[in-house]
């Protein structure tokens, strides 16, 4: 066996052990758990500037909270962003980001899961005012468990003007590919305005380098660009860590808006993700 060949066994056994760790065996939720969490935070005083910085962070089922403000506030991360995308959140956990960060707050489940039998969905928080929160049950069921991830848009008001605003977090690989592709164009086409300024952001799931330029190619159908900070992980990959290839799961795609800058903060340890970010311009007309 050659070892090109083993080092390919080896790549496709460290992705299906991601896989079956991150979304096996979830459990599905009832109906009573199927809305909107909102909430509104106070404490932290929006921060006028001609620039906009949306962060955003998939913290691991939501568990090491405290740890994740530490994240937060590591110097390499923008301060005082003025949106926080975050992944694998609780309603509980939501709520105690937003009232430790001083922001407001949408929150919505995609599930429960076994891991610690609580909701698992995306949140927006902002210290600036949020409304017209729209939900999403993106298509295609994992295989295993029958159920289906969302994705939360929220529009938050800035002192530049309005910008939507998507929290997203797409199947793992246990979900083909294509199908995969069709979460995003859900995400796209029944969630983002027609026109304005939108920022779609999460945990995308793109396993290889050639999944994260083909998603970047479908929003781009739509007029958006992605935000390109510099190379590497966005997310410890484990095994295959040591094979050196480098995990990138997380994007921010945006439209009309002046892209200024991005980055991954990869000094953290609160979950297997980073914190990414991007910073923009508001476009003169």
């Amino acid at each position: 066996m050659t070892q090109r060949l083993k080092c390919s066994r080896l790549f496709t056994l460290g992705i299906v052990l991601l896989v079956m760790q991150g979304c096996a065996h979830d459990s599905v939720f009832t109906q009573s758990d199927l809305h909107v969490y909102s909430g509104s935070g106070q404490g932290m005083k929006p921060a006028l500037s001609d620039s906009l910085v949306c962060v955003s962070y998939n913290i691991a089922f939501s568990e090491k909270l405290d740890q994740a403000l530490v994240d937060l506030a590591n110097d390499a991360v923008p301060q005082q962003p003025d949106i926080l995308l975050l992944q694998e959140m609780d309603a509980e956990g939501a709520a105690y980001m937003a009232l430790h960060l001083g922001m407001n707050y949408y929150y919505f489940p995609s599930f429960i899961h076994p891991h610690h039998g609580r909701l698992f969905g995306n949140a927006v928080l902002s210290p600036w005012p949020l409304s017209n929160a729209r939900t999403a049950a993106l298509p295609h069921a994992n295989p295993l468990t029958e159920n289906y991830r969302t994705a939360l848009a929220v529009d938050v008001e800035l002192a530049g003007g309005m910008v939507q605003v998507v929290s997203a977090h797409n199947a793992t690989l246990i979900v083909d590919l294509e199908k995969r592709v069709q979460q995003v164009v859900a995400i796209r086409d029944s969630l983002v305005v027609p026109a304005g300024p939108v920022i779609v952001g999460g945990d995308f799931n793109t396993g290889t380098n050639w999944e994260g330029t083909l998603f970047r190619r479908v929003m781009r159908q739509a007029g958006f660009r992605e935000t390109r900070p510099p190379a590497g992980r966005t997310a410890r990959g484990g095994p295959l860590d040591f094979f050196g290839y480098h995990l990138k799961l997380d994007h921010i795609y945006y439209r009309d808006l002046q892209f200024v800058s991005a980055g991954v903060c990869r000094e953290t340890s609160a979950s297997d993700h980073f914190p990414i970010w991007g910073v923009f311009k508001w476009q003169e007309h």
